[in-house]
């Protein structure tokens, strides 16, 4: 999509709007659309903010307006945060001040029977007629980090990212989010679309395609509305960026949560399976897996192959390793006698060289971050690289609370160097010699060395077979790549 026409497509100018009327905050900070405005002014949004309230004068400080016809200009997006029956009319009296693109947070619509899918239609014969192009109803909102854009009610505290969201569940955008920036995966953009009574998941996959900001695409499905619209966008994006998805409609359960959720249609496993392959898309199937998938697809290059190397201070971590690359289809390849030569001359005596290359319990951690990886990663038979044992200063605070009762401890920042000797080298490799290297460690970002790979783009996972299966999802991406 040519960046003319990205503009002009109407979740561009939902998710960059100048101005955005709020219409159900108050002075109660109890109330959703209250809490959706402090997400506004709290997150520094530079934009215009309108609240409408029948009664109020202002709200939370900025001047409130009684309706929708008496704003100072047609808002470039406007959030409906409301009971049910009053959406109509708010949504007509919107579309006559000339308002255009909106996002209907209320429910009771579809997902609740007969009454609320007539209601729903409501909505989208009023919005035909004022040619207003919104989400919703009955989702979460959008939001934008590096626009400072975030009328959810879930404050967005971690740094904006590279990995763009549609979602038919507004949790998968907002209550997650504290679980994601434990590894700061962040988002470029997310789009909870609710019922999808007018725009929906094709239409997010057709804008987040295009979009410079994303790199790769996390997609939550309860149902499919459009499959064949969504097989052909689906093929053209995963061409250009790779697209996974986690489906949940396929089992009885599943199937009838997701009617009562957002009223959506799903079908058996087998029928979404055939429609990802056709797509390209990947599937994931538990929602950790979604994000980490999508956070390492944009963040590191392609593997040319699935000969992977495995890296490791200890003996258990690289069993673990090596074991679920072979469970998700990764090979882990015996090194060749001049390989294993090089390896060899700056292990212990007790470290093993063959890959997996375990250093057992050795302190060099210029050895373990830089040396031993850039020997492995220039050798060609080898496509990627798996590590595990970044550690930092959660170590050493935890050895010196035992050790200051009997020696004298210097303070950390003393001996950071002796751990961060080698960090700037690793988080480079990837650059450096155009293959993926994905850590695993067992801490997260209280630990400086953790958060140090994750900031620089090199993803660091809590477990091992973490780390393995998002490995196998850049590999799947390579071969759908491939296919072309």
């Amino acid at each position: 999509m040519r960046e003319e026409m990205l503009t002009e497509h109407p979740l561009f100018q939902i998710m960059h709007p100048r101005s955005v009327a709020i219409v159900g905050a108050s002075n109660d900070f109890t109330k959703m659309g209250t809490i959706q405005l402090l997400n506004l002014l709290g997150g520094k949004y530079p934009g215009k903010i309108y609240p409408l309230h029948p009664q109020e004068k202002t709200v939370l400080g900025l001047p409130a307006y009684p309706n929708a016809r008496e704003l100072p200009e047609p808002a470039d997006l406007a959030i409906l945060t409301l009971p049910t029956s009053a959406v109509p009319e708010v949504l007509e009296d919107l579309g006559v001040r000339g308002v255009k693109r909106a996002i209907i947070i209320s429910g009771g619509f579809k997902e609740v029977g007969e009454k609320g899918r007539e209601l729903e239609a409501l909505l989208v014969k009023i919005a035909r007629k004022h040619g207003i192009r919104f989400i919703g109803p009955n989702c979460i909102g959008v939001i934008h980090p590096a626009l400072h854009l975030n009328p959810t009610m879930y404050p967005y505290f971690h740094r904006a990212g590279s990995v763009g969201v549609a979602s038919q569940s507004g949790t998968y955008v907002t209550q997650i989010l504290p679980l994601l920036a434990k590894s700061q995966i962040g988002y470029s953009q997310a789009i909870s679309v609710g019922n999808e009574a007018n725009l929906d998941l094709v239409d997010c996959l057709e804008y987040l395609g295009s979009d410079p900001q994303t790199k790769a695409i996390a997609v939550y499905i309860e149902g499919v509305k459009r499959p064949r619209e969504f097989i052909r966008i689906a093929q053209g994006v995963t061409r250009e960026k790779p697209i996974v998805a986690l489906y949940v409609g396929g089992t009885e359960a599943g199937a009838r949560s997701s009617a009562s959720h957002t009223g959506s249609i799903s079908g058996p496993d087998a029928l979404y399976d055939a429609l990802f392959r056709q797509s390209g898309v990947i599937r994931a199937y538990t929602v950790e897996d979604l994000y980490e998938w999508a956070w390492a697809l944009a963040s590191l290059p392609l593997p040319k192959g699935r000969n992977m190397a495995i890296l490791t201070h200890s003996g258990g971590p690289a069993s673990s390793l090596a074991d679920a690359c072979n469970r998700w289809g990764l090979k882990v390849p015996l090194f060749s006698e001049g390989l294993q030569a090089e390896i060899r001359r700056l292990l212990p005596a007790t470290g093993s060289y063959h890959n997996p290359v375990d250093l057992t319990f050795f302190m060099d951690v210029g050895v373990l971050m830089e040396k031993l990886p850039e020997i492995i990663l220039k050798d060609p038979s080898i496509d990627g690289l798996l590590l595990h044992g970044v550690h930092g200063s959660s170590y050493f605070h935890q050895v010196a609370e035992i050790a200051k009762n009997f020696i004298r401890i210097p303070p950390y920042e003393k001996v950071k160097s002796f751990f961060f000797s080698a960090m700037e080298a690793f988080v480079r490799l990837p650059e450096r010699h155009g293959k993926p290297v994905i850590a695993s460690a067992f801490t997260e970002r209280e630990d400086d060395a953790v958060a140090f790979s994750q900031d620089h783009g090199l993803p660091c996972y809590r477990a091992p077979e973490r780390a393995v299966r998002a490995m196998a999802a850049l590999c799947r991406y390579a071969e759908i790549c491939s296919r072309e």
